[in-house]
């Protein structure tokens, strides 16, 4: 038996505060704590995206955009500290750069690739996104690894957590 109790936490801490935000967020209520895990561990590295800090028990999910719902397609994981100021941020592409927003757009698009696939969000989408394209960016592989892979080399999505589903 798996022990959920951070993501847990994590999971009532995300929801209180998007029921803070008063704006019809739904998509953290159709989620579990083996969810929140497989995002913090397999879509984030189970560490902040600016500092690599790695104690779960000083991270958090928090919007990337504060003016879109939350959801695996528009968080961040920070630390507590960089996501109070993340908050403050009226435009977080403008604040962060281009390589840095692309990275997080990456992931973006591993979160809404991988939940879109389970039936509660996908029902949800279906109704509510209708019109949401993410396209891979042609230059992921520069984005996400630092350079220009080998030809042999492939790009494989992060290999699933025992137990995630």
């Amino acid at each position: 038996r798996e022990d959920f109790s951070r993501y847990r936490s994590l999971l009532q801490s995300i929801r209180e505060t998007e029921e803070s935000y008063s704006d019809s967020s739904r998509i953290i209520f159709l989620l579990t704590e083996a969810d929140l895990r497989y995002l913090a561990e397999n879509i984030w590295g189970a560490q902040s995206v600016l500092s690599q800090w790695e104690d779960t028990y000083d991270l958090t999910l928090v919007r990337w955009n504060k003016r879109k719902e939350w959801s695996p397609w528009n968080c961040i994981l920070l630390t507590n500290e960089e996501a109070r100021a993340h908050s403050k941020l009226a435009k977080p592409e403008e604040a962060y750069g281009t390589v840095f927003t692309q990275k997080v757009k990456y992931r973006h698009i591993l979160g809404k690739q991988h939940f879109a696939s389970m039936p509660k969000l996908s029902d949800y989408m279906n109704k509510n996104l209708k019109n949401v394209n993410m396209p891979l960016p042609s230059n992921a592989d520069k984005v996400m690894f630092g350079g220009v892979r080998k030809k042999e080399e492939t790009l494989s999505l992060p290999p699933l957590a025992e137990g995630a589903m």
